[in-house]
């Protein structure tokens, strides 16, 4: 079971390659970044070509994260943020780490992203894709060596963020070949993701932490300075998880700080823009009358990770995506103790006038009341549905369907 999992957690795939080019073959042997510089000169015209290069270059954005975290043994795995959660293995001769390097990540990711759509624009939407990939040859090359190490496959890198024991599924137990054919619909489907990582990358860039990751590491060292070397008599579980503290301390003091409006509102629309591409993905797949080597199958088709999709998958998750577009246009409101069921939260509004995120305040209702307004508020009954649906699998297909 968790080899259809894991393989479905994969954050995109990549689709083969130009009429001349084996992208399959190249990305097992050499890797993403030469797998890009080949693809970037193939002709803007050919749909299968720019298809790849798009699911390459979202690749290769993770990658380039994965990296620059390894490179100064940043592993922020507690944060369970997408991109900063994937696991990294761990540097003995890491550079230091600098304030900047989280906003350093997302700002390059985002630009990664927008790379990534440029070429999946390219596809038509009448364009006939097929496109066939070996995803188990998929790899990250995380301490830059140029070659392929233990652990560094997709699939490993997968079943390590899902916490998994090398010999119940991943690095032992992963699948020597698990070829996908990747068709039209799956376009609208990789370029909802990079919406996603886009939309992921604005918020964090809208609460810059450099400044206060440069404060808490400045007052760590002068508080180190005072303790001296001296042994405490008396046991201190915080003394036990001063990373756990430091990390909690720069989270909370990045949020509790008004954001850039700016950056808020290009999350929103990122967000939007990834419910758009969704229906259009469902709604091409709705029309497919095959079933080879299907990534997301219809309702009449069998995914080539070896299971069936309830029938009425489809139909529940657009209906937990139209509650997300409502509620990201203001048109349902998100419900708080203090005003339900009468009123609830303008997240709308919140993102286009953002306010800091004061914990204290926020549970209170005073550092929110002035985006409280009465009004319809959004409904659970489509999420239960569907983790219903799925059982305690539910997070594991949120993460496949994007």
């Amino acid at each position: 079971m968790f080899r259809k999992i894991a393989a479905a957690l994969i954050l995109a795939a990549s689709p083969a390659a130009a009429q001349d080019f084996d992208v399959s073959t190249a990305l097992a042997e050499n890797g993403l970044a030469a797998t890009e510089a080949r693809l970037a000169g193939a002709p803007q015209t050919d749909a299968n070509a720019q298809f790849a290069l798009g699911a390459v270059r979202f690749l290769r954005g993770i990658e380039k994260t994965l990296q620059l975290r390894h490179r100064h043994n940043a592993t922020f795995a507690a944060f369970g943020i997408p991109v900063l959660r994937l696991p990294i293995p761990p540097n003995p001769n890491a550079d230091p780490f600098y304030p900047a390097l989280i906003t350093d990540l997302f700002a390059a990711v985002a630009v990664d992203m927008e790379a990534s759509r440029t070429a999946l624009g390219r596809v038509a939407a009448d364009a006939d894709v097929a496109l066939s990939i070996d995803i188990a040859g998929l790899w990250f090359d995380i301490n830059q060596n140029g070659t392929k190490d233990r652990g560094e496959e997709l699939l490993a890198t997968v079943a390590a963020a899902l916490a998994q024991r090398p010999g119940e599924a991943g690095l032992d137990g992963a699948p020597e070949s698990l070829v996908i054919r990747f068709d039209t619909a799956d376009v609208a489907w990789l370029r909802a993701y990079t919406h996603l990582i886009s939309g992921v990358a604005e918020l964090v860039l809208a609460f810059d932490p450099t400044e206060v990751v440069a404060e808490v590491a400045a007052s760590v060292e002068q508080m180190n300075a005072l303790r001296g070397n001296g042994q405490m008599d008396r046991f201190s579980f915080l003394r036990s998880e001063e990373g756990l503290v430091d990390m909690i301390a720069m989270v909370y003091g990045a949020i509790n700080r008004v954001p850039d409006a700016a950056r808020t509102r290009a999350a929103r629309g990122h967000l939007l823009a990834m419910v758009a591409e969704n229906r259009e993905f469902w709604k091409a797949v709705a029309l497919e009358a095959d079933n080879e080597r299907e990534w997301i199958p219809n309702a009449t088709q069998r995914s080539a990770l070896g299971f069936e999709l309830p029938p009425e998958t489809g139909t529940t998750w657009l209906g937990i995506l139209g509650d997300a577009e409502a509620v990201l246009k203001g048109d349902l409101l998100v419900g708080h103790w203090r005003v339900e069921p009468g009123a609830g939260v303008n997240v709308a509004k919140l993102l286009e006038n953002p306010v800091a995120v004061d914990l204290v305040t926020w549970i209170h209702g005073l550092g929110l009341v002035e985006h409280m307004e009465r009004g319809p508020l959004v409904n659970p009954d489509n999420l239960r549905r569907f983790e219903r649906m799925f059982a305690g699998d539910a997070l594991l297909f949120m993460v496949w369907l994007n």
